[in-house]
């Protein structure tokens, strides 16, 4: 009977184990994403990113923490006994009190306590804007990167392919007698260079992929492929247009919301200082001549030791690093803004010298000499350099076209609010 039982367990937990894996093998699968555009990434990431929803947390603990700053102080109940005798001898003299105490906030103090909070919470709100920027730009690079990356591993593999062909041409061409075992040997050399670079493409192209990921927000994504094309055309707002935008941006709007709360904070801290005023209702019992009283009572701090003068300098010294934080951003934006042109107007000039100008006429050069490296006119150690000078040139343009994407990613961010 125990070996049954034994038995019923084993196999039970192997079942649920099963199990298990299986629905982790289905989540897995349901995680991976075939054919990814750029706006689908740039959706995820709206979802998915952990920094957003960070933001998004924090301005709701803003708005709560808002609410419960103007919130007026509760009462306090009071109940009390005084002259209690030690003995039963005693006379009677007892008294008893009954009653709630209120305490009443001077100078507006809570009225600008909220708008200090209101305030936070804007902060916190441009923040957010600062943030989702971010992203989409870390998600426009990656995703250029990415691109890049697959069409680079797609030509290496074309390389290969080729360097393939070529060395089964000129090996069937050795044992007829019309090459050399060194021609062969030479493009054998040139085929496992193919391999390595195509290997080392196919790694580079799951790293971006792994990184493309991370900047949606979701490192376990498993990104198969990607949808897109590195060639694009638009419309190069110039510099002046663009500076005059800055004021616009959410880094310069989240300057001025942190200026705006620091100011608030100021006028809070000056409001701190006028003391709040106690009042006391109290139903009073006198024992011993059966007489029931009614006590008033005003208490007020005195501000003699402690006048909040440090939380108010304090204030005012923030109010100055605050203004000095806006001076910060807007040089930093100014700065970007210019990098970032120049290199969007060089990545496009160099992009279109590529394509006009190197890309044609590198394929002119290769037809050449693969029509006279097929007549006999030309060896072998003649045509090799030709198809590396090809191959190069293809590559660079690729990469020219990544440079294009990142950049007007950059350039994108100042033209309007996402």
């Amino acid at each position: 009977m125990k070996k049954q039982i034994v038995t019923l367990v084993v196999v039970v937990a192997v079942s649920g184990a099963g199990l298990t894996a299986a629905a982790t093998e289905a989540r897995a699968a349901n995680r991976q994403l075939e054919n990814l555009t750029l706006d689908q990434a740039l959706d995820m990431a709206e979802s998915l990113h952990p920094q957003l929803a960070e933001a998004r947390a924090m301005i709701e603990a803003a708005e709560w923490r808002a609410k419960q700053a103007g919130t007026f102080p509760n009462p306090e109940a009071i109940v009390g006994a005084q002259q209690i005798p030690f003995s039963g001898s005693a006379p009677s003299e007892k008294e008893y009190v009954a009653g709630v105490g209120q305490t009443i906030p001077l100078s507006r103090r809570l009225s600008k306590a909220r708008q200090a909070e209101l305030l936070d919470r804007e902060v916190r709100a441009r923040g957010l804007e600062v943030k989702h920027r971010d992203i989409h730009r870390r998600v426009h690079s990656a995703f250029a990167t990415a691109l890049y990356q697959e069409q680079a591993y797609q030509a290496q593999t074309e390389i290969q392919r080729n360097a393939e062909k070529t060395v089964a041409t000129t090996q069937a061409r050795v044992e007829a007698g019309d090459a050399l075992r060194e021609d062969l040997a030479r493009v054998e050399m040139e085929l496992a260079r193919a391999k390595v670079e195509s290997q080392r493409a196919e790694a580079l192209r799951e790293q971006a992929l792994i990184t493309l990921a991370s900047a949606i927000g979701d490192a376990t994504l498993a990104i198969k492929s990607l949808s897109g094309t590195l060639e694009a055309t638009f419309e190069i707002p110039t510099l002046e247009a663009l500076a005059a935008n800055l004021a616009a941006q959410p880094e310069s709007e989240l300057a001025e919301a942190d200026l705006r709360a620091r100011a608030a904070r100021v006028d809070l801290a000056k409001a701190e200082r006028i003391p709040d005023v106690k009042v006391e209702v109290l139903y009073h019992r006198l024992e011993s001549s059966q007489q029931n009283t009614f006590d008033v009572g005003l208490s007020i701090p005195l501000p003699l030791f402690n006048r909040s003068q440090g939380k108010l300098r304090e204030a005012r010294a923030e109010v100055v690093a605050a203004e000095a934080r806006s001076r910060t951003t807007q040089n930093e934006l100014t700065a970007r803004l210019r990098e970032s042109h120049l290199q969007l107007t060089t990545a496009l000039a160099n992009s279109g010298t590529l394509k006009t100008e190197i890309l044609s006429r590198a394929e002119t050069v290769l037809k050449a000499a693969e029509a006279r490296y097929a007549a006999g006119d030309i060896s072998l150690a003649e045509i090799l350099p030709v198809r590396r000078d090809w191959a190069m040139v293809q590559l660079s343009y690729l990469e020219s076209l990544r440079e294009v994407m990142q950049a007007w990613a950059e350039v994108k961010a100042f033209t309007a609010k996402p």
